[in-house]
């Protein structure tokens, strides 16, 4: 009898446990599809907005991942490259400002779908684990050109994937210097500050919930791919930070960690009113100023360079 009353007694707290842990559950699922599988995002511009030879290519990720790319030859002797580095949830698109005013200055210009993204193959989006490998046959693609000086090539990435550019540079002393605007230090950090943004949700227990199904789905703990722990690696090699004031899914203190914790030659600007990885468009002349300027002490002068070109 006494038993009987104390599972009566218990029995709505049960119910009321099971279905708050069914409806977290539900939640951080949905969360962790849309950072494995992010919707598609409507870009801002087409390759037809500008006057680039831009030559579509196919190329193999380190996994036989088949992913899609275009290079865009500097067009006169052999020429330091580029390649950049889109962020989550994007594609190649996301970068045309920054390939165009790169390929006027004269370099050679490689901008690519990661996984899963634009014309890309893939299953998932890695939150930077396997878009490591994508990135460094990426940079086998640029170095492998005839055109281009393989002796000095450098990354520009926003957002996820200027992470993905300091995990590949701390591996890869092909790189030579690093435009990273908008990294986050930990994946902790995005996870965390992007469910606050997105979902207005609190750290406990959606964010941790949400992290740890995402690592169940990958097979592996993302805590591996965080930046703060490599980024003192690339030295003396030359990074460049950038971050954008008015961040409003990381802020712009995620940059500063990273540049504190790097060591020199490095820099750091704040872009003024630019909103997440939007620094090209909330300052385009002063941002190609800066950027460029970094790179001709990082890379050298390219040996040619052509006509600024406007979109249509």
């Amino acid at each position: 009898m006494l038993r009987s009353s104390v599972d009566r007694a218990f029995r709505p707290f049960v119910v009321i446990f099971s279905a708050l842990t069914s409806a977290l559950f539900v939640v951080t699922w949905i969360i962790s599809q849309r950072v494995l599988h992010p919707p598609h995002k409507q870009e801002d511009h087409t390759l037809a907005d500008f006057d680039l030879p831009a030559q579509e290519v196919t190329f193999l990720g380190r996994d036989g991942t088949r992913l899609a790319g275009w290079y865009i030859p500097a067009g006169g002797p052999p020429a330091p490259g580029i390649v950049l580095s889109h962020g989550h949830g994007r594609s190649r698109s996301e970068l045309l400002p920054h390939a165009n005013f790169l390929h006027d200055a004269g370099y050679a210009v490689f901008v690519f779908d990661y996984r899963h993204r634009g014309e890309s193959e893939g299953n998932e989006v890695a939150m930077g684990l396997s878009e490591q490998d994508d990135l460094l046959a990426a940079i086998d693609y640029l170095a492998g050109q005839p055109d281009v000086d393989a002796r000095h090539i450098g990354i520009l990435g926003l957002s996820m994937g200027s992470v993905v550019a300091l995990l590949v540079a701390a591996r890869d002393q092909r790189i030579r210097t690093v435009v990273a605007e908008c990294p986050y230090a930990t994946a902790e950090a995005i996870m965390t500050r992007a469910l606050q943004h997105f979902y207005h949700l609190p750290r406990f227990p959606f964010a941790v919930a949400a992290k740890r199904l995402v690592e169940l789905r990958l097979g592996t703990s993302i805590d591996v791919a965080d930046a703060i722990d490599v980024v003192r690696r690339i030295a003396p090699r030359p990074l460049m930070f950038i971050a954008d004031e008015a961040d409003a899914v990381l802020g712009p203190d995620e940059t500063r960690k990273l540049y504190d914790a790097a060591r020199e030659p490095k820099r750091f600007w704040l872009v003024p009113a630019a909103g997440h990885a939007r620094g090209w468009q909330a300052a385009p002349e002063e941002y190609e100023r800066r950027v460029l300027e970094f790179l001709l002490t990082s890379l050298g002068e390219p040996p040619s360079a052509h006509p600024s070109a406007e979109p249509d």
